[in-house]
């Protein structure tokens, strides 16, 4: 990539869907430990623009909605976890949560780097701790309410 070739120029040999599914040259990833690979050299450029870089140089990524997916919410020992598509688990930050305009939920993972979208599970099995008062959705947590905000 040349040093003035802008965002909207840019060469993708990667797609992520928003399913979390990673794409070759337009070929699905399906090796597992590709794909986990894959993930973990997953990074960002000052511009937001997704990057892998295996030593020879960045190839950029195409993301259609989120780099991560969430697959599992889990509540246990009064926290909640979650366990992304790249395998790794997280305690959730519950301040970070919300849901857009169109009801899909999100949190920030990998230290608020990035976004990751819930799967519908996942969401479904958080959602059993909430509680309705009002017109606001709550989720407590070691006796702090949170308000499940929508954007």
């Amino acid at each position: 990539m040349s040093g003035n070739e802008s965002a909207s120029e840019t060469t993708y040999r990667f797609l992520i869907d928003k399913n979390g599914n990673w794409y070759q040259d337009g070929i699905r990833v399906r090796h597992r430990l590709t794909y986990l690979y894959n993930q973990k050299l997953l990074d960002r450029d000052d511009e937001g623009r997704y990057f892998v870089d295996e030593g020879s140089g960045r190839l950029y990524v195409k993301v259609e909605d989120t780099p991560f997916v969430v697959k599992m919410a889990d509540f246990r020992g009064g926290d909640f976890y979650v366990r992304l598509n790249d395998e790794t688990e997280e305690k959730l930050d519950l301040k970070n949560f919300r849901i857009d305009d169109k009801n899909v939920p999100y949190i920030k993972v990998k230290g608020g780097k990035f976004d990751a979208r819930f799967s519908r599970p996942a969401y479904y099995e958080l959602m059993k701790h909430a509680e309705e008062i009002g017109l606001e959705y709550f989720i407590e947590e070691r006796g702090v309410k949170h308000v499940i905000k929508s954007e």
